[in-house]
């Protein structure tokens, strides 16, 4: 665009052609009341508030509709804007209710702050003011909708965001009303932004109502642990709780949005079940002790078990920090053992699985075609989705290859239903259309594969694609076959030249791996651990009826006589304390100062919010203690900046893409996938009320077609592994997805 000078409240500025004024005048700190306009939404100029004298034009113009033109001379400080500003704020407030002592969008509220500078303390108006009833839009937003202004920000965030039309304007005048379309609620995974746009107090937190005002909070910038992004948030705190998280900007990361999971997981820290005290187990009974005695009997029952430290098996969370990932492993190899893992819950751990990301999330955006195998990216990685979301909005494709169909937030031009078992197969196919249609070397394990037109579809795109990513995601981690899976896919971007986005590992996965929380050498993988006659383990953070893809084999393992569990937990509910021997309680998130490392590589390192409850202690500590219990050396940290700084000069373990041996499976065998509902992936989430009582966090369904229930003997209203079953032609052959809020029974 062609550069331009226009004069704005009497100072000369440059601007492109087409700017906004309000656009320009953020830029130049020029403050322009507003309601409707918000940076990443479009415009609507329904309010009017930004109203401001253009030289030439008899009627004030909206700032943020009006586009800049060379030459252009604005005031926005003038009598003639002022007067209109002011006209405008008056309408404003008609009907609006006098409740800001118990409005808690009180001392943050935009209305507020405008109406200072440009309203009146006397009303023309002696009518009554007009009340609208609320309908319940789920348990995450409370509405007080006779506060709503009609700025339409809540509606534009769910059609052009979170690609879900559920909110919209009905009547006319002053009977016009901002209301939710269907009585279910508010569906999205994104829909707490709606109160971050809100400017007045007609949507605000749910699970936050009442608690405190805003000014008597103490805020602390932090990071969301929950997914691969690691998305900017503001942790708020009063008396040393956890009272709301909001977002924080960085546009290159989360741009100004956070996801449901990331807002509301909080209220899981305040959960009866948490963890206050050290616990030991004697005789089958449960006592609380202190610190010194619990750290004690810890060491004493590893060393008794594990006579030798082939015995020892570590596992933990992938929700860990970076510094605890670092310690535990290092206490591990002191120790004597490689008997280390984090990927508790992937059928295949050969080291060669993992097949790194070469995309970044900004770059995401630019992309022309997508091709997403084995995930349902948005309520999996919901962050990421939304970079996808926005290039199909600009005109990228999006084709998948899922054993469901799923209810993308974007358009998808070809969905190719394929059950795990035949994935491969299903990939090989397209691999080899690729091949043909590029006129390259078919190689011999590829002569007896026939592509389906479905299959050549997705192979043109592919190569038409001048900038497109190959997105595979978390149900590739059950999958039997899921490296060989990998390295085919690897092939397909590389004949290609596509670019790829793992998202098999979420969580803080990125910084287990940094720091090799994997088994090398002799070491055993977390399946192996399970089966061996592994006679003490370590677990960090780990939930054995959540966490474990074969949670029964998890549970019967660490319930053997022979075997001494030693368990950091923040929580001591009915399965830690079945499992473990010892409970060491641990801090919880945004209890403890931290790192994570997000899909980018990005390293973010946050502080506590608030101190942790009872005898809690950061995990890092009660490592480095125990370390020195065991009488291992190189545990002499002051801080957790020490542990980090020493942690990533770690050496990241180097993967190879070696080819693997296929694993034979009857493809007229059923198969399950068990998938966890988004808001019953960690611990923290699992608690948090409002989010279990949302639309989301109630999932709880078993997938599978007509003829799948017909082979099987279902029918409509039975259970499948407890859990209800809805039969829909959507769901690949002989496969079953659950999709569940449940823990898993086998």
């Amino acid at each position: 665009m062609s550069e331009i000078e226009i004069e704005i409240d009497g100072n000369l500025v440059k601007a492109s052609q087409g700017d906004s004024i309000i656009s320009i005048a953020d830029r130049e700190g020029i403050d322009v009341p507003r309601f409707c306009y918000h940076k990443k939404l479009s415009v609507a100029a329904n309010c009017r508030m930004c109203l401001v004298d253009v030289e030439g034009i008899p009627k004030a113009q909206p700032a943020c509709s009006t586009p800049a033109a060379n030459g252009m001379k604005i005031n926005t400080k003038n009598d003639k804007a002022k007067f209109a500003q002011k006209a405008v704020m008056e309408f404003l407030l008609i009907n609006h209710p006098l409740d800001c002592p118990i409005c808690d969008q009180g001392g943050e509220c935009e209305l507020q702050d405008v109406a200072m500078e440009y309203g009146s303390d006397v009303s023309k108006f002696n009518l009554g003011k007009r009340i609208v009833p609320d309908k319940g839009i789920g348990a995450l937003i409370q509405t007080d909708m006779t506060r709503c202004i009609h700025c339409t920000r809540c509606v534009r965030f769910g059609a052009e965001v979170a690609g879900i039309v559920e909110m919209g304007g009905t009547g006319r005048g002053e009977d016009v009303k901002i209301e939710p379309f269907l009585t279910e609620g508010i569906q999205s995974e994104l829909s707490g932004n709606m109160i971050d746009v809100c400017p007045v107090g007609a949507l605000t937190s749910k699970p936050f109502r009442y608690e405190a005002r805003t000014w008597q909070m103490n805020a602390v910038q932090s990071v969301a642990r929950h997914d691969l992004v690691g998305s900017n948030i503001f942790t708020q705190s009063y008396r040393g709780k956890v009272k709301r998280v909001v977002a924080r900007d960085n546009d290159s990361i989360n741009e100004t949005w956070i996801s449901d999971r990331d807002r509301f997981s909080y209220e899981g820290l305040n959960h009866e079940s948490r963890a206050l005290k050290p616990k030991v187990k004697i005789d089958g009974q449960w006592q609380e002790t202190d610190w010194q005695e619990a750290l004690q009997f810890a060491v004493d029952g590893i060393k008794n078990n594990a006579k030798n430290p082939d015995q020892l098996g570590v596992l933990a969370s992938k929700h860990s920090s970076l510094e605890e990932f670092y310690l535990m492993q290092k206490l591990a190899r002191k120790f004597g053992t490689e008997n280390i893992d984090f990927r508790l819950d992937q059928s295949q751990l050969s080291i060669g699985s993992s097949l790194e990301s070469s995309i970044t999330l900004k770059e995401i955006e630019s992309i022309d075609h997508a091709l997403i195998i084995g995930s349902y990216t948005r309520l999996e990685q919901p962050m990421i989705n939304h970079r996808i979301r926005k290039a199909a909005l600009d005109g990228a494709s999006v084709n998948s290859i899922n054993s469901k169909n799923f209810d993308f937030n974007f358009k998808t031009k070809c969905d190719a239903l394929t059950s795990p078992q035949k994935l491969f197969s299903t990939l090989q196919s397209i691999l080899k259309a690729i091949l043909l249609k590029t006129k390259k070397d078919i190689p011999n394990d590829l002569s007896k594969v026939s592509p389906s037109e479905i299959h050549n579809a997705i192979a043109d795109d592919l190569i038409t694609s001048k900038n497109g990513v190959i997105v595979f995601g978390e149900h590739l981690n059950s999958n039997p076959n899921s490296l060989a899976i990998t390295n085919l896919i690897a092939k397909i971007a590389l004949t290609t030249n596509l670019k790829i986005a793992n998202l098999t590992l979420s969580g803080n996965s990125h910084s287990a791996e940094k720091v090799n929380f994997i088994p090398s050498g002799k070491g055993m993988n977390a399946m192996s651990m399970l089966n061996d006659n592994s006679k003490a383990f370590i677990l960090m953070d780990v939930d054995c009826e959540f966490d474990f893809i074969n949670s029964k084999l998890a549970s019967d393992c660490f319930n053997r006589e022979d075997v001494f569990v030693v368990a950091l937990s923040s929580y001591d509910g009915n399965a830690s304390q079945s499992n473990a021997d010892v409970i060491l309680p641990m801090a919880s998130f945004y209890e403890s100062s931290g790192t994570h490392i997000n899909f980018d590589g990005l390293v973010q390192s946050y502080r506590a919010s608030v101190k942790s409850p009872g005898d809690s202690k950061p995990a890092w500590k009660i490592i480095k203690v125990m370390a020195d219990l065991l009488d291992l050396e190189g545990f002499d940290y002051v801080d957790s900046s020490q542990v980090k700084d020493e942690a990533l000069q770690s050496s990241k373990a180097q993967y190879s893409l070696n080819e693997a041996n296929i694993q034979s499976v009857d493809d007229s065998q059923v198969t399950t996938h068990w998938q966890y509902a988004p808001y019953a992936t960690d611990n923290v989430t699992r608690r948090a009320k409002a989010l279990q009582e949302s639309n989301i966090g109630m999932i709880d369904r078993a997938y599978l077609s007509k003829m799948t229930a017909q082979k099987i003997g279902l029918s409509d209203d039975d259970l499948y592994l407890g859990v209800p079953i809805s039969i829909e032609e959507s769901v690949a052959e002989d496969y079953v997805f659950v999709h569940t809020n449940q823990a898993r029974k086998a």
